[in-house]
């Protein structure tokens, strides 16, 4: 009998997605999973992942919400599915769950710790590791969490509420570098820029796992109900007031040593987190997730300051990868099955068909013709930037050559060009190296880096500059044939025609935006983001040759039928996994 598992968040959450996994007796065990973002497009949506659940029963061609064995889900502020967070205000999420026609005793809820622990143990290959969430905030305001992995089992160990790295780096981020929700990837990117500034005080200890900040801000939580009907009646959540940046002087002394400061602490304290998990563990091996895993930074810095001989970050070691983890739970503990399933990648999306391609592409009377590693390795040489289309989209924030954009690393110009021309965005962000993993250990200290998460000085920084950050270190991208045969053979290609089997990696998006995911996005994005071409799996569109007037009128089209599509497929998943919805009920509670 094929069991469907269904993982989903209880609450608002800016990282809202679902994932399904299939298996049974004699059936391939399979799993999806999507972020609602790249479905809606729109970042940080904070609403109830109906998209990426019609998405996943799609690909498993489910037809019927009730045919899902068991949900599972995490908790937010009290262990219940209704109002798991019951200072928030009302929103259309929990209408939907009151409303989800699926029967209340076959869902499931575990700690939102415990769900980025599976996430990230059962998807390395660790028969023993240990596990370290660090975190901005769980259940019940947990932030910090040791837990011991033991070939299937996840043994917890401590946990910590209140103050944590995350809840800092987060106020610092959203209060005085003034980078908005989701910007902690900019202020690791600003911080380099910086120095160590006396003036600038972040008091905190640290104790085994407590992380006290007490001195410098409040504790969690912020939210209330009047502060989210009106701002005006949001805390203050730094203690000392401080200015806060603009656009205008963000990358100012002043601002990018707050940066520089921040991560400094970030640093530290992961690195004394890693110690004290090692000592009460002794494991060789450590898994990182947690929102604070993307710091990949502080991530290295945990690994060479200790004892440990490997490590693995799940790639969507955030919010994000919340459902793929709560799925993984399941599987080994409510099914107790024993076989682990392997994760070779990061690619969990579903695939866009050769036909539903050409469709396309005909439909809006784009010429396109077929091409091959050779010539997209030659036209990047030659200094195009090109949008790369391939496959399952990545899970998690990092693009990973699926849904990439990618240049030249050896062109000076080319990140400023790209930053300012192409994805619109600030200029001190940084690009990541790809390259050929078997020759990773000539460029950089790091053998194997797949998903992006972990950095490393750089060995010929001269060779590629506009992928090096500006303290000569890079967020790595290691590839290999197993990992992802379509992206490692363009570098390969590219290897052969240049000699230098690195080529500049950044996401397929413009600022602002999701990672793109279907074909429709690629184009919708290639003509905002001004690349000269675009490759959607073999076939080959020369961006370049269309005026602006053309550019506007097909973005015009392509846009309408986009939100055409995404309104459609809303309607549809409400009515199949919801029971008498009503806009006007939901709009009155």
């Amino acid at each position: 009998m094929v069991k469907y598992i269904l993982g989903i968040q209880s609450y608002a959450n800016h990282d809202s997605g679902a994932s399904i996994l299939k298996f049974g007796k004699n059936v391939k065990t399979e799993i999806i999973a999507i972020s609602e973002e790249r479905l809606l497009r729109k970042k940080y949506p904070y609403t109830f992942p109906i998209l990426s659940i019609l998405y996943c029963m799609n690909h498993f061609k489910i037809k019927r919400f009730n045919r899902i064995d068991l949900i599972v889900s995490d908790w937010i502020r009290k262990k219940r599915w209704l109002r798991s967070g019951p200072t928030y205000n009302y929103q259309e999420f929990d209408y939907i769950k009151e409303k989800l026609n699926f029967d209340k005793k076959k869902i499931i809820q575990i700690d939102h710790h415990l769900a980025h622990a599976a996430s990230t143990y059962y998807t390395s290959e660790f028969n023993n590791s240990a596990i370290l969430i660090v975190d901005g905030n769980g259940s019940d305001i947990e932030t910090n969490s040791y837990f011991y992995g033991k070939k299937n089992n996840i043994e917890f160990i401590s946990r910590y509420k209140n103050h944590g790295i995350g809840a800092a780096y987060g106020a610092v981020t959203k209060e005085i570098l003034n980078l908005g929700t989701g910007g902690e990837g900019k202020t690791m990117g600003l911080a380099p820029y910086g120095n160590f500034d006396k003036r600038i005080k972040i008091p905190y200890s640290i104790k085994g796992i407590k992380t006290d900040f007490s001195n410098f801000m409040l504790r969690m939580p912020y939210s209330d109900l009047l502060n989210h009907i009106n701002p005006n009646h949001r805390l203050d959540v730094i203690k000392n007031k401080i200015t806060k940046a603009n656009k205008l002087n963000i990358t100012s002394k002043k601002y990018a040593n707050w940066a520089y400061m921040i991560q400094d602490v970030a640093e530290k304290m992961m690195a004394m987190l890693g110690k004290d998990i090692f000592l009460k563990t002794k494991s060789k091996n450590i898994c990182l997730a947690g929102g604070v895993a993307l710091n990949s930074v502080a991530n290295e810095i945990l690994f060479k300051k200790n004892k440990f001989k490997d490590i693995f970050i799940f790639p969507a070691c955030a919010d994000a990868g919340i459902p793929y983890g709560l799925c993984l739970w399941a599987y080994h503990n409510i099914y107790k099955k024993q076989n682990r399933i392997k994760f070779q990648n990061a690619y969990t999306g579903k695939l866009y068909s050769q036909k539903h391609i050409k469709k396309l592409l005909n439909q809006y009377r784009i010429r396109f013709r077929k091409t091959n590693y050779k010539e997209i390795a030659k036209l990047i040489s030659e200094g195009n930037v090109i949008g790369n289309f391939h496959g399952k989209s990545e899970y998690g924030p990092r693009a990973l050559g699926n849904r990439s954009i990618l240049a030249d690393a050896r062109k000076k110009e080319m990140r400023d060009h790209i930053n300012k021309n192409i994805k619109h965005r600030e200029t001190y962000r940084p690009f990541a190296p790809a390259i050929l993993e078997d020759l990773s250990l000539k460029y950089f200290f790091i053998k194997k880096s797949p998903f992006m998460l972990r950095v490393t000085k750089c060995k010929k920084k001269k060779i590629i500059p506009s992928a090096i950050h500006v303290d000569g270190t890079a967020r790595l991208q290691t590839v290999n044939k197993k990992q992802n045969l379509n992206f490692y053979s363009i570098i390969e290609e590219f290897y052969k025609v240049t000699g230098v089997p690195v080529i500049l990696n950044t996401s397929f998006n413009d600022a602002g935006e999701p990672l793109v995911e279907t074909p429709l996005d690629a184009l919708i994005s290639s003509f905002k983001t001004n690349l000269d071409y675009l490759v959607i799996e073999n076939n080959l569109i020369n961006i370049k040759q269309f005026s602006l007037r053309k550019k506007e009128k097909l973005l015009k089209k392509l846009n309408k039928n986009r939100d055409q599509k995404i309104n459609n497929d809303a309607n549809t998943a409400l009515g199949l996994i919801t029971k008498n919805y009503s806009k006007n009920e939901m709009i009155k509670k």
